[in-house]
């Protein structure tokens, strides 16, 4: 039944695609292992290395499609084109698996390719691919018009269906138990790193199947001598504030909080109401069709702004969120997309002061009628150990 639901959800993704493809003139295109690879077809990105790696017949990695024909996948041989093999496996849509071995030259196989499915006159590509691809494909097709990609499949990807938004609240679930965990072992004396270790610890350990960003802990708020080094210790009078998410079943959590070591004092209890009214807030007045991205993130900076801290709320609110930890559309004062039913985004205020101060809070929110709908529920008053 699974693959069922696959076929018809990809394959409608793709005609969908097509359709757009067909209005604006794109006869082709070319998307790089990534987030919108995995949107159209169920197949995710490996994960990353912690350096390039670079392998030969790496500048063609990624899916061709046209009006008519592909997915078409073209894969180095080494370390990539059994995974995408597998992956592939018992999905109809997916045409075909070119593979490029040691002793193929990528500008043979890039000619080939284009022979097959048609010399486009307008390709579209993924905006972040490898400039040696973009040279490559050029040189063999030198009459080709390039376009972005990212402008086809933005609007698609924006707006969650049933099933993405089932696979989120999950991902929410996962980040709030693992939270949870991780305050019950919060000690004088653990580093930052420390706390960023067993926050990655507990997300797997509660379903997820890693994290989504680089986990960041930070601590502010007492004697910052006690320090010493780089990694900061948790003293009395310590602020915790929290930034990570969970990636699940290829989509991921964002989350914050901040947490109290000891009783805080008035200005700190004050910093945190302002934050979480901001985000109370901008929440409440996500519905469909009533406001825009940057009218939301102006309803949340007017809070702060009108406690008398508006300096510092160095950022924008937020950001689309789904395959990706960073899509559009951005909450902030250069977007002006009106926000859909289905859209998701994280909304995180904040209160920074270097070196003296961070108050923040995140959650992913989907757009509703009835306004905003967080995926995660953990308690937004203010935590103290």
């Amino acid at each position: 039944m699974g693959v069922t639901v696959e076929m018809t959800v990809y394959e409608d993704r793709l005609q969908r695609l097509r359709a757009r493809m067909e209005r604006e003139g794109v006869d082709a295109m070319y998307l790089v292992m990534s987030g919108d690879l995995q949107y159209l077809t169920g197949v995710k990105r490996p994960p990353h290395n912690p350096t390039d790696d670079d392998k030969h017949g790496d500048e063609l990695y990624g899916m061709y499609l046209t009006q008519e024909r592909g997915p078409v996948f073209v894969v180095p041989r080494m370390g990539a084109s059994d995974y995408v093999s597998e992956q592939s496996e018992g999905r109809d849509w997916i045409d075909d698996i070119i593979v490029i071995d040691e002793e193929d030259h990528p500008e043979d196989a890039a000619s080939s390719l284009l022979e097959r499915m048609g010399t486009p006159n307008r390709l579209a590509v993924s905006d972040r691919m490898w400039a040696r691809a973009l040279f490559l494909l050029r040189r063999v097709a030198p009459e080709t018009c390039f376009c972005n990609a990212r402008d086809l499949i933005v609007p698609m990807r924006a707006v969650k269906d049933e099933e993405e938004t089932r696979i989120m609240q999950e991902a929410g679930r996962i980040t709030d138990s693992a939270f949870s965990a991780v305050l019950k072992r919060l000690r004088l004396g653990m580093t930052d790193y420390d706390i960023a270790r067993e926050i990655e610890h507990q997300l797997v350990l509660h379903g997820g199947s890693g994290v989504s960003f680089h986990t960041t802990v930070q601590i502010c708020g007492a004697d910052p001598a006690a320090a010493g080094g780089e990694s900061v210790p948790v003293q009395p009078g310590s602020v915790i504030a929290f930034d990570f998410g969970v990636v699940y079943e290829g989509y991921v959590s964002d989350f914050g909080r901040t947490v109290f070591v000891g009783e805080p004092d008035q200005k700190f209890v004050e910093y945190h109401d302002a934050v979480m009214e901001a985000q109370s807030v901008a929440i409440s007045a996500m519905r469909p069709g009533e406001v825009t991205a940057a009218e939301l993130d102006r309803k949340a900076r007017d809070v702060i702004d009108g406690r008398g801290w508006g300096d510092f709320f160095t950022h924008r609110l937020g950001h689309g969120i789904g395959i990706d930890v960073h899509e559009p559309p951005f909450l902030y004062q250069l977007d002006d997309t009106v926000l859909q039913e289905g859209m998701c985004f994280t909304v995180e205020p904040s209160i920074r002061i270097p070196g003296a101060v961070c108050v923040r809070v995140e959650d992913v929110v989907q757009v509703t009628p009835d306004g905003g709908s967080p995926f995660t529920s953990f308690s937004r008053d203010y935590l103290i150990i």
